[in-house]
C-alpha cells in the first residue's frame, strides 16, 4: 500500500501547485518568518544568584535554543528550496542560502546569504563542475564553520551540478566536526538530462552520505511516472515541498511547546548517525470531516480503518522505495485541533509501531492547533539504505 503525492504534501497544496497560478508562482498565506539574531549565541543567560530563572530569563534562553537550528540550501536548487521555505514560512530556525552564483544568491529569500569561493569564482557561479563547487566552499572554510557550529544543521541540495554537488559534502562535514546532527535532503537528477550528470550525481551523494547522520535522497525521476503530464517547474515544486514539510515538521516538534513534547537529545536519539542506514520520511493527513462522518454514521471499528489506512500511507512513501517494515527509529508528529483524542493518536502510534521492526526506537510528539481540520501525521526515522546510494556505489565502479 503505497501512499500518493496528496498524502505526502497535502490534497490542498497538491492541486495549488499543479492548478495555474499567478507568474507561475503559488501565492502564499502567512509568509511571515521570525528572524533570530546571531549575538544571542554568545549569551550565557546565567543569573547572579543561581537559582531563580524569571520569565524573562527563560523567554531570552529559548531565543538562544532557536538559533541553534539552521536550514541551509547550497546552490541553485538548494536556493529555491529555501526560497519557498521561507515564504511559506518556518519558526524555530535560521534559514541560509549558500551559493557561487552572486546573481542566484541575490535573488534568494532567506535570513542569511553566503556567497563562497569568490577568489575562485569571482561571483559567476560554478559552470556545473563539482570540483569548483568544492573548491570554493574549502576556500570559505571559516565563514561556513561560523553557521554550521549549531544543534540541527539541515541541508538541502540538487545533485548533478556544480555548486550543491561539490560545496555541500564540504558544509556537512564541518557541521559534523562542530557536533551539529546532520540532516541533508537532496534531489536526483531526471535519466533525461544525461550519463555524466547521473555519473556526476552519484559521486557527490556518496560524499554527502559520508558527512550525514541522515540523508534523504529524493529522485526527480520518480515525478515520471507518478504525475508524467506535470510541468517541469511544477515537478521541481513538487520536489521543494515535500522537503518543505519534513524540515517543518522536525523544526516544529523540536521548537514548539506541544501537548507531548520532543525535545533535541529525543530527535538526536533517533536521528543519529548509523552507519548503513539512510533517512526515511512520510506524510499523511486525515480528515476530521471524514472521521466525524463515519463517527455518526459507522461504528468504530470503521473509524479505527480510516486512521490506520491513512498511517499506513504516510509509511509508504512512493517516492522512497523503501520497506518501512526495516525502519530501525523514528519519530511520529501527530498534530490535530483540540478535539484530537487518546484513542486517534493511540492508533496512529500503535500502527507505526507495528509496522516498523520489532524492536525499533519510537518517540512521538503531539501538537494542538485549533484552526486544523485534519490530523497530520509526519514521520521521519532511520530506514535501510536507500536503494538510490545501494546504485550509486557500483555505478561509480563500473
Amino acid at each position: 500500500m503505497y501512499g500518493s503525492l496528496e498524502d505526502l504534501i497535502g490534497e490542498d497544496k497538491l492541486k495549488e501547485i499543479t492548478t495555474d497560478t499567478i507568474n507561475g508562482i503559488p501565492v502564499v498565506e502567512n509568509g511571515q518568518v521570525r528572524v533570530m539574531k546571531d549575538n544571542l549565541l554568545d549569551s550565557t543567560g546565567s543569573k547572579e544568584d543561581g537559582y531563580d530563572d524569571s520569565d524573562e530569563y527563560l523567554s531570552e534562553f529559548l531565543q538562544l535554543l532557536k538559533t541553534r537550528t539552521v536550514i541551509i540550501g547550497v546552490g541553485g536548487a538548494g536556493n529555491n528550496a529555501i526560497t519557498r521555505l521561507q515564504e511559506s514560512g518556518v519558526t524555530g530556525a535560521i534559514t541560509i542560502a549558500v551559493n557561487t552564483d552572486a546573481q542566484d544568491l541575490y535573488y534568494a529569500n532567506a535570513d542569511q546569504k553566503l556567497l563562497i569561493g569568490k577568489e575562485v569564482t569571482g561571483g559567476l557561479g560554478s559552470g556545473n563542475n563539482p570540483k569548483v563547487g568544492e573548491e570554493s566552499a574549502e576556500s570559505d572554510l571559516e565563514r561556513i564553520r561560523q553557521i554550521t557550529r549549531k544543534n540541527i544543521v539541515f541541508l538541502t541540495c540538487g545533485m548533478g551540478g556544480g555548486t550543491g554537488t561539490g560545496a555541500s559534502p564540504i558544509i556537512a562535514r564541518e557541521a559534523q566536526k562542530a557536533g551539529a546532527l546532520v540532516i541533508s535532503f537532496c534531489t536526483l537528477p531526471f535519466k533525461m538530462e544525461g550519463e555524466e550528470k547521473g555519473v556526476i550525481a552519484n559521486e557527490g551523494l556518496l560524499k554527502l552520505a559520508e558527512f550525514s547522520d541522515t540523508i534523504i535522497p529524493l529522485p526527480n525521476e520518480k515525478l515520471m511516472k507518478l504525475v508524467p503530464n506535470l510541468t517541469l517547474m511544477k515537478g521541481f515544486k513538487i520536489m521543494d515541498e515535500i522537503l518543505i514539510r519534513s524540515v517543518r515538521g522536525i523544526v516544529d516538534l523540536v521548537s514548539n511547546c506541544g501537548l507531548v513534547n520532543l525535545d533535541l537529545a529525543d530527535v538526536k536519539n533517533i536521528l543519529n548517525r548509523s552507519h548503513g542506514t539512510s533517512g526515511y520520511i512520510g506524510k499523511s493527513e486525515i480528515s476530521l470531516e471524514e472521521i466525524s462522518k463515519s463517527n455518526n454514521s459507522m461504528p468504530s471499528p470503521f473509524v479505527k480503518e480510516i486512521i490506520q489506512e491513512k498511517t499506513l500511507k504516510a509509511l509508504h512513501n512512493p517516492i522512497l522505495e523503501m520497506d518501512p517494515s526495516e525502519i530501525s527509529s523514528c519519530l511520529v508528529s501527530i498534530t490535530g485541533n483540540q478535539y484530537l483524542s487518546l484513542s486517534q493518536v493511540n492508533e496512529i502510534v500503535s500502527t507505526v509501531s507495528k509496522t516498523i521492526r520489532p524492536n525499533a526506537k519510537l518517540k512521538f510528539g503531539a501538537m494542538i492547533d485549533p484552526t486544523s481540520e485534519k490530523i497530520h501525521i509526519n514521520i521521519i526515522g532511520q530506514g535501510p539504505t536507500s536503494p538510490y546510494l545501494e546504485k550509486a556505489k557500483p555505478a561509480l565502479n563500473e
